[in-house]
């Protein structure tokens, strides 16, 4: 049992008590009258005890139920005992210990206060964690803006360098295609070159080839037009090995030079070339000579285009 209904009994028990033992101690006095000798006859106790203010009635009758005593005998008076001393009752409980209510009260109000600064808490961690979300956020999206400048630079670094490359690969391209187109205007310059220097003598490196009137003796023999076959030969190779730098009307027309100049030197001229050559042959050979003269100017002024060409761009 709780110790608050444990000390409820035991006070009730106590009352219980105190109540019995004045039942059993009441004095006889407290119904009857008590003698007192005290000098001039008896009186009652009731006097006392039903205080001075008795009616008048009751104290004649009081004198007149005295009996009467000898002269000289002693005098009987009621005994006035003096009222019993009150009883206190210490209705303090035995167990000073709180009540069970009081303890309860204690403990919500200990659990409240609790609750109260846990609820505080939660606000203040509720508070910090919205307050490093919002610097979170922000952070992120300083750090996106920061990343997406990177990126911006970065590709316009990549673009530059994509541009440049591509740049340079072009110029590279287009040096090496003028740097071909050159060779092969200069193989075509070595080969009427070397025409001119075993059929027509007389003309310089740069003039158009012409036929002569007239062969010379040295210009119908086989061996002197070696270096006129040699020639032929390097532009021909050089043609096919690099004509994919060439234009499309370059390489038909450089490619139908080559096969032309090729029929007419293994058909028209290397046939008729004799120290004793006749005048039908002489007259063979003059005409595949001027057929070639009218092929080089051609084979020359595409050359020519498709270098401007190729260095414009």
């Amino acid at each position: 049992m709780e110790p608050g209904i444990i000390g409820l009994l035991v006070l009730i028990l106590l009352i219980a008590a105190t109540v019995g033992v004045l039942l059993r101690q009441r004095p006889d006095s407290w119904n009857l009258p008590l003698l007192r000798t005290s000098g001039g006859g008896g009186a009652l106790l009731g006097d006392d005890m039903m205080g001075h203010d008795a009616l008048p009635g009751v104290r004649a009758e009081a004198a007149v139920a005295e009996p009467a005593l000898p002269r000289g005998a002693p005098s009987l008076s009621v005994m006035r005992e003096d009222p019993p001393e009150p009883i206190l009752l210490d209705l303090t409980p035995l167990n000073s210990e709180p009540s069970p209510l009081e303890v309860l009260g204690e403990r919500l109000d200990h659990v409240e206060a609790q609750l109260t600064g846990l609820q505080q808490e939660l606000r203040n961690q509720r508070d910090a964690i919205l307050r490093i979300g919002v610097e979170l956020k922000l952070a992120g999206e300083a750090e996106t803006a920061r990343r997406d400048m990177a990126i911006e630079r970065l590709r316009g670094d990549v673009l530059a360098m994509i541009g440049q490359i591509g740049e340079e690969r072009r110029n590279a391209g287009r040096d090496r295609r003028a740097e071909i187109i050159s060779e092969l205007y200069a193989r075509l310059a070595r080969l009427e070159t070397a025409l001119s220097a075993v059929t027509n003598p007389v003309l310089l490196p740069g003039e158009p080839y012409a036929p002569p009137a007239e062969f010379l003796t040295e210009a119908l023999i086989w061996e002197n037009w070696n270096e006129v076959g040699e020639r032929a030969f390097a532009l021909a190779d050089a043609y096919s090995a690099q004509r994919v730098y060439l234009s499309e009307k370059t390489r038909e027309e450089l490619g139908a030079f080559v096969t032309a100049l090729r029929v007419t030197l293994t058909r028209s001229i290397y046939p008729n070339l004799h120290a004793d050559a006749d005048a039908s042959q002489q007259a063979a050979l003059r005409a595949a000579l001027e057929q070639v003269a009218l092929e080089l100017p051609r084979a020359r002024r595409a050359l020519d285009s498709e270098y401007h060409a190729a260095t414009e761009d």
